[in-house]
């Protein structure tokens, strides 16, 4: 018996290495190695915090950090209350879900390239473009949307949450599923309207999976760079509207067309990741304390009937 154990504690510790291995050789030696040389130069020699003295003084990498905190939060909070309206209605239908569902997943297959080159057609500059031939019928001149400094950024987080709220839209009607009908029945007999059964069940049964929606979809939103590369190139253009973080990161380690810096890059992306890590906590420490006044409300609804 102390054998077979010992054999099946061993087989457990095998399998168990390979995601270990995994982790260790994908995310945690990248990130020690990116914090190491965000403190030396371009001969790995030790130069203290001169990069981020560097990086902080330079105007670029001001503007990427404006340009991606406003990108997110615009991204963010239109993407999350759009994908929650469209999974309610989604789930109120009777038949023909899976038909919905299909679609609303379609652009996610698109590959960002492809539809940034839609949204360049649709969001043209001129008279031609179809944004801007639909906006001549309430007789508003045409808008320049990529082309626009004071546009851009609002014209990519459009694009951005045409391509990714189905991911959002299924996760939801997902969490949808999981409130019983039950409780809703209760609600009924005790003579509560549509309103107080979505704002008292439906939005507290949720809140694991608006915590889950809003924290993956923020990080996603601060890493914000297929979109904007597709649209404007490295260079962030027009007037570096369209410079994110990661762009800035992009151009100081891989470009072909600037001079590139490992350390700066490396420093960038350590304050990326401080920046990520501090927002993924906070919105995990507010959604928690408001699940817990929820939770408390009820309780003492529960302890008053």
């Amino acid at each position: 018996m102390k054998k077979n154990r010992l054999k099946n504690y061993v087989s457990w510790y095998i399998l168990l290495i390979i995601p270990i291995l995994g982790t260790f050789i994908f995310n945690i030696y990248p990130l020690v190695n990116t914090f190491t040389d965000s403190f030396q130069n371009m001969k790995n020699i030790f130069i203290g915090t001169v990069n981020y003295d560097i990086m902080f003084h330079d105007t670029e990498f001001r503007q990427s950090i404006i340009n991606t905190l406003y990108m997110a939060v615009l991204g963010v909070g239109f993407n999350i209350p759009i994908a929650f309206v469209i999974a309610n209605m989604l789930n109120s239908i009777p038949r023909s879900k899976n038909i919905f569902k299909v679609v609303f997943l379609l652009p996610m297959i698109m590959s960002m390239v492809t539809v940034a080159i839609l949204f360049k057609y649709i969001f043209m500059p001129d008279e031609d473009g179809i944004a801007n031939y639909f906006l001549s019928f309430f007789g508003i001149a045409p808008k320049g949307f990529f082309n626009d400094p004071g546009m851009a950024r609002e014209s990519v987080v459009t694009m951005a949450i045409w391509k990714g709220v189905g991911y959002n839209i299924i996760m939801f009607f997902a969490g949808l599923q999981t409130v019983s009908k039950e409780l809703y029945e209760a609600a009924e007999i005790d003579g509560a309207n549509e309103w107080k059964k979505f704002s008292r069940i439906t939005i507290p049964c949720m809140k694991n999976t608006f915590t889950y929606v809003l924290i993956t979809s923020t990080i996603s939103a601060l890493k914000r760079f297929a979109e904007v590369y597709a649209v404007s190139g490295e260079y962030g253009s027009p007037s570096g509207a369209l410079n994110t973080m990661m762009l800035y990161i992009y151009k100081k380690s891989f470009s072909t067309l600037n001079y590139k810096d490992i350390g700066l890059a490396s420093a960038a992306s350590v304050t990326l990741f401080l920046i990520i890590l501090l927002i993924t906590a906070l919105n995990y420490y507010l959604t928690e304390k408001e699940n817990f006044r929820f939770g408390s409300i009820l309780k003492r609804k529960a302890g008053r009937r």
